[in-house]
């Protein structure tokens, strides 16, 4: 059962957005797949995106935004929708901002909410709970986070992705974490002893079955 929800914008959208900035118009940003994968053990959350093409952190407009961004808007309760309440990101934990990237080459995860001056950078949120470094190979990008960065402790939380070209929306996406499955120890150990012990025995027996060779050739010098 998936919980995933994507909300495309228009050709015609993304158009009116590469002629504003005055860039050459390529092919919209969007969400091939996505998932946010939870270690428990670890207590760490693995985000994956898979774009439809190699996206662009790093080329700024004027006003500074990135050519390419996404933005996580993370739920800790893991309910939809994910805006509710007043104000209008009152139920939002945190927000993990790929638009960060250019400025020290990593994902840089915000409260919600600004306490004082608003620092450079922040798009109006909070401080920085923490940084983490992402890795890129073609169009999947992968980053981990501590569960504590984004305010979840169980692992079972909601959240949107949106992605942005200079600063207007392509695309959007829903979803709500799993948590890795991992083999039960015990039971593995066990059909693991379990197997050692039946091949022992099986040596065990096949070695009294069978005739000594000294036997052998002690009988046949005789």
């Amino acid at each position: 059962m998936t919980f995933a929800q994507k909300f495309p914008v228009s050709m015609l959208g993304a158009a009116l957005i590469a002629l504003g900035t005055g860039q050459i118009a390529q092919a919209v940003l969007l969400v091939e797949s996505e998932s946010a994968v939870v270690n428990l053990d670890a207590k760490e959350v693995l985000f994956t995106i898979d774009f439809n093409r190699v996206p662009d952190f790093f080329t700024l407009d004027q006003a500074g935004r990135q050519a390419d961004s996404f933005q996580y808007y993370v739920e800790a309760d893991g309910e939809f929708p994910i805006f509710r309440g007043s104000p209008f990101y009152s139920e939002l934990e945190s927000i993990i901002r790929g638009e960060e990237i250019n400025v020290a080459g990593d994902i840089r995860i915000r409260d919600v909410f600004s306490v004082g001056p608003l620092e450079p950078n922040s798009g109006g949120w909070g401080k920085i709970r923490g940084s983490v470094p992402y890795s890129l190979d073609g169009t999947v990008l992968k980053f981990s986070a501590p569960l504590q960065f984004i305010g979840d402790s169980d692992g079972l939380f909601s959240y949107q992705l949106l992605l942005t070209e200079f600063g207007g929306s392509s695309d959007s996406v829903e979803n709500k974490s799993t948590i890795a499955s991992v083999p039960e120890p015990n039971f593995a150990l066990g059909a693991l002893t379990f197997g050692a012990l039946s091949v022992g025995l099986r040596r065990k027996r096949k070695h009294k079955l069978a005739p000594s060779p000294v036997n052998q050739y002690d009988s046949v010098k005789a």
